[in-house]
């Protein structure tokens, strides 16, 4: 830990393996009680089996709101407080958006967005009480750049990125600070375990399969050194609101941004035009937006 940093609780949702895992790991190697919380209650039990004085293992499936609660009064009744929490359950899904099916769709958004949004609600009283707490969410570069073959997957991040933004306006006069973690491609077996669009359209086959091919052969980085940078972040006295993950996460962003500026740049005057603000027009909404 850090010179000067005192110890912390940590909530983590998806723990039992991959970087939820990686990050339990890391917290407590320096001395932080985890709950590690995952759906699998096995897997949470074996992490905090590891440092059985400092963590707590607990089986929390994120769109089970009993489940979600009980995890936290648990958590507080172990520790007292929750210092950090971090919203990293989640899965992919690889799929054309004709080809995937309703309950695929809302499944993989009960999980992704609103399992995050639950347990946000649920622990808030608590962190807006202590006026001092992290909220990470773990999105993915996939939040902030989509492709084919995942447009739904990044609808359900950047639903996420956006409720991270504004949650972190309103939250920021009460010690509660958001960040949201962005992980480009990671060695956790995350693609591979990604659901499947469950009916397949001859049109897109060519899609498919030059994406799948793409993503088979990402080479992962290692999530230990994610989560020793996400530790880095909570150390900060004033962490970033969004993290690029990896390499390859900092570069897709940041030549996403550059097109987006570029397109922003080249519509301008077609953009001011129609019922435009006058430049005199005293305009200041907060953190500079406006509706």
């Amino acid at each position: 830990m850090a010179k000067g940093m005192t110890e912390r609780t940590w909530l983590i949702t998806g723990a039992g393996g991959g970087f939820g895992k990686a990050l339990a790991a890391a917290a407590l190697a320096r001395g932080d009680a985890v709950a590690v919380t995952d759906r699998d209650e096995r897997a949470a039990a074996a992490v905090a089996a590891t440092h059985p004085s400092r963590a707590l293992g607990i089986g929390i499936d994120v769109t089970r709101p009993e489940q979600v609660r009980q995890g936290i009064a648990r958590t507080l009744e172990r520790f007292g407080r929750i210092d950090v929490l971090v919203n990293n359950a989640g899965y992919g899904l690889q799929g054309t958006v004709e080809e995937t099916g309703d309950a695929q769709v809302r499944a993989l958004f009960e999980v992704n967005f609103f399992g995050a949004l639950d347990l946000i609600r649920a622990a808030l009283p608590q962190l807006r009480k202590q006026r001092s707490a992290h909220i990470i969410n773990v999105s993915s570069v996939g939040g902030r750049v989509s492709d084919p073959l995942i447009a739904l997957y990044s609808a359900s991040k950047f639903a996420l990125e956006g409720l991270g933004e504004g949650l972190a306006a309103e939250l920021g006069e009460l010690g509660i600070s958001i960040t949201t973690v962005e992980p480009g491609s990671l060695a956790t077996g995350f693609a591979d375990a990604a659901t499947v669009a469950e009916t397949k359209i001859a049109d897109y086959a060519p899609i498919f399969e030059r994406m799948r091919t793409g993503i088979r052969e990402l080479v992962g980085a290692d999530p230990a050194a994610l989560a020793a940078a996400v530790l880095k972040l909570v150390d900060d006295p004033q962490p970033p609101r969004r993290f690029a993950g990896g390499y390859d996460a900092y570069t897709l962003i940041e030549t996403s941004l550059s097109a987006q500026q570029t397109e922003l740049r080249q519509w301008r005057e077609l953009s001011i035009a129609p019922g435009g603000v006058a430049p005199s027009a005293p305009r200041n909404p907060p953190h500079g937006h406006g509706m």
